[in-house]
């Protein structure tokens, strides 16, 4: 739901934090909100800053549970440099704030009473909970950027949606464990749910995210004027589709095509692979390209 533009930035607010913000005024955790918003909007100007220092022009902000999705006009989950550094400057905002304050109190500039134990628990929630090797997490993004540098995007966002999944039904199962016990804590439950549609939303957008890094890589190639090469050796029967899917991010392949006895039928390039799934479509053997040279 969008609720606002700040400095031509959308902003808006997922169905699921706001459920949260619903249950904490009807258990009368109000109070909390105002530091957490403020802890937020700490977390989401990190992101922001980090982008516009790479000069990627953002477009959306989402507020989540757990922070939120910074939406980059360019698709710079293809650079996964660029995804590494934006995704960690949230958690890194939130530790770098928890050490000022708790300076500022050894420093005797915050009065007496202090530290309020609020401050401190959200900081650290936000920035190690974040952390997690888990999309849509922060951890999960610099983990799927790390898996990218060995495999293509749609591989690697699989991976760590997969490890959303999990720590979901993790979450989903200290929650039941609590109440076997009479403990009952929403917001495991909350938390558990927003997770797992989190990451199925992202498992859903993989092939996506694949095709778009092959569709911009020649809009990189051409920005920057050069690019690394990676080569790769494919049997003249494998379809189209499984040859693009060994494909990664920010190198330019060289695909060299052998038959059943591995004598080399010719090499092709990144292009010509992308040309031939335009116009023979995803099922067609490499080797038949060949055939319109």
């Amino acid at each position: 739901m969008r609720i606002g533009r700040i400095f031509d930035i959308d902003i808006h607010i997922s169905k699921t934090l706001i459920l949260l913000i619903a249950v904490l005024l009807i258990t009368g955790q109000g109070g909390n909100f105002t530091a957490v918003f403020f802890m937020f909007l700490i977390h989401e100007a990190a992101h922001v800053a980090a982008a516009r220092l790479l000069k990627l022009k953002v477009q959306e902000i989402e507020l989540l549970p757990f922070g939120g999705a910074v939406k980059i006009h360019s698709y710079f989950e293809s650079h996964p440099v660029h995804e590494i550094v934006v995704a960690a400057s949230g958690p890194l905002a939130n530790i770098l704030l928890l050490l000022l304050y708790l300076g500022g109190i050894q420093m005797k500039w915050l009065p007496a009473g202090m530290p309020d134990p609020d401050i401190v628990n959200i900081n650290l929630m936000l920035a190690g909970f974040n952390l997690l090797p888990a999309l849509p997490l922060d951890g999960g993004r610099i983990l799927r950027a790390v898996l990218a540098r060995q495999m293509n995007i749609e591989r690697a966002t699989k991976i760590a949606s997969g490890m959303g999944f999990l720590l979901s039904l993790a979450l989903f199962t200290i929650g039941l464990y609590g109440l076997y016990y009479r403990v009952f804590n929403y917001s495991l439950f909350v938390f558990s749910g927003f997770l797992f549609y989190s990451a199925l939303r992202e498992r859903r957008n993989a092939t996506y995210a694949m095709l778009m890094d092959i569709t911009c890589k020649k809009e990189a190639l051409l920005r920057e004027g050069s690019m690394p090469i990676r080569n790769i050796a494919v049997l003249y029967s494998l379809p189209l589709k499984e040859v693009v899917r060994r494909f990664v991010p920010q190198r330019y392949h060289y695909i060299q095509v052998l038959d059943d006895q591995l004598m080399e039928r010719g090499i092709l390039n990144e292009s010509q692979i992308v040309n031939g799934l335009l116009d023979f479509g995803a099922h067609v053997p490499v080797g038949r390209l060949f055939g319109k040279r």
